[in-house]
């Protein structure tokens, strides 16, 4: 059996009895979906208005195998193997009505108390008419008996049918493809922010740790073997004596104690302080 991935455009031809439409029987077909879908009303307390809410109550669908028939005069059908697997199929809406829910007052004072009314249900039909022009993309198989078959492809990848051209589908394709890419980006940076983000504050906290720290060395008092009355600070008599008054050369006081100074004198001498050299 031979296997090939190919992309294939016909036109839809039942390979038996088609179905036919239950609204209009006049309508061939050879995929038919009904659906029953129940509408209703509830209210909202947080923006104090109705939103509507939709559930599905049933869903058939029926369908025949058919083949994509070349659309010039000519043999080489191809049988659609699990058409309902495919993905981009969409029907055709042939019948549309919607069912209004009739209540009575007693009913609708209820709902209203109940903060859900329903408002009625939406009846529908969908078909694949037979004559339909489709394209399918899958793998082409020629079995034993010698009948060729779109069927879905190995590997995970996609199956499509659609009633778009081959063109469309590579054109929805490659934007579904570009916006993945846009959000994966956009994702990307966002992360990158955050990260860069999160750095910086623990930057800044190891920073404020280190200040603190640093005031803490200044602000703390010497160990008793450096306490010489020789060494100490004139006025706090707890730091070491760290900076020189210039011009007159005294080495009293700390650095703390000298930015405390009322004015820019000598504690010693009371000579003016005209710079500040700091020893190590």
């Amino acid at each position: 059996m031979s296997k090939y991935c190919v992309s294939i455009t016909g036109r839809v031809v039942a390979a038996g009895t088609p179905l036919c439409s239950q609204n209009h029987p006049h309508l061939l077909a050879v995929i038919q979906k009904n659906q029953m879908v129940e509408h209703r009303l509830f209210w909202n307390s947080l923006t104090k208005s109705w939103s509507e809410y939709a559930r599905v109550l049933f869903t058939t669908v029926r369908s025949v195998p058919f083949h994509l028939h070349p659309l010039e005069d000519g043999d080489g059908s191809v049988l659609v193997c699990d058409p309902l697997t495919a993905s981009g199929l969409t029907l055709e809406t042939v019948y549309e009505r919607f069912h209004s829910a009739s209540l009575s007052l007693c009913e609708l004072l209820g709902h209203y108390l109940s903060g859900e009314k329903p408002t009625g249900l939406l009846e529908t039909e969908e078909i694949l008419p037979v004559g339909a022009v489709l394209t399918g993309l899958g793998k082409l198989v020629l079995s034993k008996d010698g009948v060729i078959a779109l069927q879905p492809p190995e590997k995970g990848c996609e199956y499509f049918l659609s009633l778009w051209g081959y063109e469309d589908i590579l054109h929805e394709q490659e934007s579904i493809a570009c916006l993945w890419r846009e959000g994966a980006l956009l994702c990307g940076a966002l992360g990158v922010l955050l990260l860069c983000i999160a750095f910086y504050r623990a930057y800044q906290r190891h920073q404020e740790k280190s200040r603190r720290n640093d005031d803490v060395q200044l602000d703390s008092p010497l160990p008793e073997d450096e306490s010489s009355p020789e060494r100490l600070c004139v006025i706090c008599i707890s730091r070491l004596r760290n900076c020189v008054f210039l011009t007159c050369g005294h080495v009293c006081c700390c650095f703390l104690c000298y930015q405390a100074l009322p004015n820019q004198l000598c504690p010693i001498c009371r000579c003016p302080i005209q710079r500040v050299v700091p020893l190590y």
